[in-house]
């Protein structure tokens, strides 16, 4: 690696960790998934220039600088043909915060991505995929249930769908993402907490989510690219529309729908990257909750995110 390269592979990193206010996605994972989320690194037309990409990711994440959620991704993109392609990706997740310390894997997402249509200058993808669970989210902490911001997993099969317009420079897509399956197993609630010394810590920070039903997720995303032969900046904004309330069975108030965990959740995101080559590239993210629900009880609020992404193509 040249002097210059890696001058630019330092600023990268230290440009990554020098992070905006943030949320990434929501991140029930329909948002970043095939051709919803474009590499703005490779975007290209009318020809396929490699078979595999592998992505390695590090992210970081912060909720009210009480909790922290980072750790490392793995995911890979197989083109099957110029039309065609399939993407695995996971991650190893570190949770951490007043409660305590869980690290683990999470859930899998398998998504096929297909160009529907393709006109001069912009093409119409669609996306199919579900989201495996790892766990069935029914982790403890000295004998009693944790919230679900510390659960890796979020214990459903999930099913995805989606559409996007691509141009070389605009992005716009949308999704769905519906959990086909209930937290059965899962039960916490503060109540649990009662007799202990942070109770009233559990109960203002982590609502009940016994037996949680989340609702659907809906996907919105906006992205403009600038690029160079080298270099590509996109600012993206991204929304996340909850239609209903979260269903829980709380020990203390019986089974209720949560108000405040449906509406809306607004997202700015910056993404830079740098071509090395045709076969490499470096990504930073960072992005900024502008909005967010009041209540979450599946743990997915997030107020800073940022990410580093090493990309291989071959």
């Amino acid at each position: 690696m040249t002097v210059k390269k890696l001058l630019i592979l330092l600023f990268l990193i230290t440009s990554s960790n020098s992070f905006i206010h943030a949320q990434g996605c929501s991140d029930a994972g329909i948002c970043t998934t095939g051709a919803l989320n474009p590499d703005s690194d490779r975007l290209k037309f009318n020809k396929v220039d490699n078979k595999f990409t592998l992505s390695y990711q590090t992210y970081w994440q912060n909720y009210k600088e009480k909790a922290f959620d980072y750790g490392i991704g793995f995911s890979v993109d197989y083109k099957i043909n110029s039309r065609s392609s399939l993407q695995l990706k996971s991650l190893y997740a570190f949770r951490e915060g007043p409660l305590t310390t869980t690290q683990g894997i999470s859930d899998i997402t398998l998504s096929y991505s297909y160009l529907v249509k393709q006109w001069d200058n912009w093409n119409l993808s669609a996306v199919f995929g579900t989201k495996i669970p790892t766990s069935d989210a029914s982790s403890t902490f000295e004998g009693k249930p944790i919230p679900m911001f510390y659960e890796p997993s979020l214990g459903t099969y999930d099913g995805l769908f989606g559409i996007a317009l691509n141009s070389k420079a605009w992005h716009l897509s949308f999704g769905i993402q519906q959990p086909l399956t209930t937290l059965e197993n899962h039960e916490y609630d503060p109540e649990y907490y009662k007799n202990e010394p942070n109770y009233e810590l559990m109960k203002k920070w982590y609502t009940s989510s016994r037996h949680l039903d989340r609702k659907y997720d809906v996907s919105g995303r906006i992205k403009y690219t600038l690029r160079t032969s080298k270099w590509s900046f996109a600012p993206s904004v991204l929304a996340i529309y909850k239609h209903d309330r979260t269903y829980i069975e709380s020990l203390e108030n019986g089974d209720y729908l949560l108000e405040g965990s449906q509406g809306l959740v607004i997202n700015s995101i910056l993404e830079g990257s740098y071509n090395f080559s045709p076969h490499l590239s470096l990504s930073a993210i960072a992005a900024y909750a502008a909005k967010q629900r009041a209540f979450n009880p599946d743990g997915l609020a997030r107020d800073y995110v940022v990410n580093l992404i090493i990309k291989h193509q071959f």
